[in-house]
């Protein structure tokens, strides 16, 4: 559920930048709700001296910022440094807190190349399909040479793949899906394969025998026609539904 919350607290006169995201904060409530909202993806090394200072020295939190200080130093979680912020700021009820401490605890269970990925899956869900395209990029190059679970370094191929072809980038989302199939071998990679390439190449778009047959169809007669944005919706509801299919199969 949406709220409005007034800030009244005290507004930063430098505000806490975070690179990753290029995103200023510039109060206390608002990095309540950055966190709030972002607790699956969230690692552990966001919680370091220099948001301790900020605290500190911005906000006016100097009991919050020296005991995430001291938590630090003891090692303790991300989750229970979140737990410490959220809980001194009172903006979310107990049931709500709860949820986002338990969705924080279970992505410390997972790995950190799965965790990376979230972090790339959210930014081509909120449609940041370059900042998806770079995020998996990154991932992709840290994970080689190592010994990392081939599912999802598939799952990786593929969800880039749609990110090019969110932008119209056929060849790359290609290259991308003929990754991902070649690794996991699963035929919803192919058939999206299949479908970059004869978008790239202006070919007859296959058929299938999969639940996309009907909107490759549909897709068939809005490229030949004048209608570019019809064609591009159509375009995006073959891709979500290959996802749909995607996640289905793991």
């Amino acid at each position: 559920m949406s709220r409005v919350w007034i800030c009244e607290e005290v507004t930063a006169e430098h505000p806490l930048f975070l690179e990753e995201e290029r995103l200023n904060l510039y109060s206390f409530e608002e990095l309540c709700c950055y966190l709030y909202q972002n607790t699956g993806v969230l690692e552990e090394s966001f919680f370091h001296e220099k948001l301790c200072l900020w605290l500190e020295q911005e906000v006016g939190r100097q009991e919050l910022s020296e005991k995430l200080r001291q938590g630090i130093g003891q090692e303790r979680s991300g989750c229970w440094c979140m737990e410490q912020i959220l809980k001194d700021g009172g903006f979310y009820r107990s049931e709500e807190l709860k949820l986002a401490l338990n969705t924080a605890q279970n992505m410390e269970q997972k790995s950190p190349i799965e965790r990376a990925k979230l972090r790339g899956d959210r930014l081509l869900k909120s449609e940041k399909f370059r900042d998806a395209v770079s995020e998996y990029r990154k991932i992709i190059a840290r994970a080689a040479g190592k010994n990392e679970d081939d599912k999802v370094i598939c799952r990786l191929w593929h969800n880039m793949g749609t990110a090019y072809a969110r932008q119209m980038l056929f060849e790359q989302a290609a290259k991308c899906y003929e990754k991902a199939y070649e690794i996991g071998q699963k035929p919803e990679s192919r058939e999206a394969y299949l479908l970059a390439l004869a978008c790239r190449d202006g070919q007859d778009i296959p058929e299938g025998t999969d639940s996309t047959a009907k909107l490759r169809r549909e897709l068939k007669e809005k490229r030949n026609s004048p209608d570019r944005a019809g064609y591009e919706k159509q375009l995006d509801d073959v891709l979500q539904n290959l996802k749909t299919e995607y996640r289905k199969s793991e």
